[in-house]
């Protein structure tokens, strides 16, 4: 049988590029969705520029 044939993936917030947090642990964390953990950092965060990456 092969092993690491599957490679985990996570989302990961960042903040005017700089690594931030990884949404889906934070969601998980919070006990909420990841759509609703990035509308929550989006909007804590007025006037920065949020982006998403899966890595």
């Amino acid at each position: 049988m092969k092993r690491g044939r599957w490679k985990m993936k996570t989302v990961w917030a960042y903040l005017d590029g700089k690594k931030l947090v990884d949404v889906v642990q934070a969601a998980l964390d919070n006990n909420m969705t990841t759509d609703d953990m990035k509308n929550l950092l989006i909007r804590e965060n007025p006037g920065h520029e949020v982006t998403f990456k899966v890595q």
